[in-house]
């Protein structure tokens, strides 16, 4: 705009004075800063009331169709009853009787000491028959003695003596009155002396020990 004014003013044929030319600083731009963006408000959706169900009608259930009266069995025809089948039982066989295990008869047993010689044979005192059943002897310091069994007034059976320790001292078999068959001895120490049998009154050694319980040489004739 000064540009043109100068060339009206100035008129034709005139050579306008060069102007000076002045640097004009250009105005400084501010940045714009654009508003953020408002949010969107969305419409409230406006609550949908629900639509009210017509009633239910009810139907009266059909009644259920009688139940037919049920007819009466027929009699049955009695069948007939089938012929007996007579067989012949087999015979059966003869069966083995079992001996019982337990004595017929309880033993009787008696003190030694209610025991009499009569004839060579013990019987209970105040009684006429010899004596038969199992009998103890005792010391008179308590310890068991002698322990066996009597037949008809004889010693019969296995019998034991012990020692006034209370150590076995003898185990021998008898027969009717006699040793008879294994026979077996102890030390007073409870270690086994000798092992053997008794044959018409006479005893064979087949082992022998000594107190130690070291074994030794049999001798003949060995006797107790």
């Amino acid at each position: 705009m000064a540009g043109l004014a100068l060339l009206v003013g100035c008129g034709p044929g005139e050579t306008p004075p060069p102007a000076s030319v002045q640097s004009t600083p250009a105005p400084a731009v501010e940045p714009v800063v654009e508003p953020a963006p408002a949010p969107e408000t969305k419409p409230v959706p406006e609550p949908v009331q629900p639509a009210a169900l017509p009633a239910a009608v009810i139907e009266p259930a059909p009644a259920p169709p009688p139940e037919p009266t049920p007819k009466p069995p027929k009699p049955l025809d009695p069948a007939p009853a089938p012929a007996p089948v007579v067989q012949s039982e087999p015979v059966p066989d003869p069966v083995a009787a079992v001996p019982s295990i337990r004595k017929p008869k309880r033993e009787r047993f008696i003190e030694e000491h209610r025991l009499e010689l009569k004839d060579q044979r013990w019987n209970v005192i105040g009684e006429s028959e010899p004596y038969t059943g199992q009998t103890k002897r005792w010391t008179l310091e308590g310890w068991k003695q002698a322990e066996g069994a009597y037949r008809n007034g004889l010693q019969h059976g296995r019998w034991k003596t012990w020692w006034d320790n209370g150590n076995l001292r003898s185990a021998i078999e008898f027969e009717n009155g006699k040793p008879s068959g294994s026979a077996i001895h102890w030390h007073t120490n409870g270690q086994r002396k000798t092992e053997g049998t008794f044959k018409n009154g006479k005893f064979t050694a087949t082992a022998k020990w000594g107190e130690a319980g070291e074994a030794l040489p049999l001798e003949p004739d060995t006797k107790q």
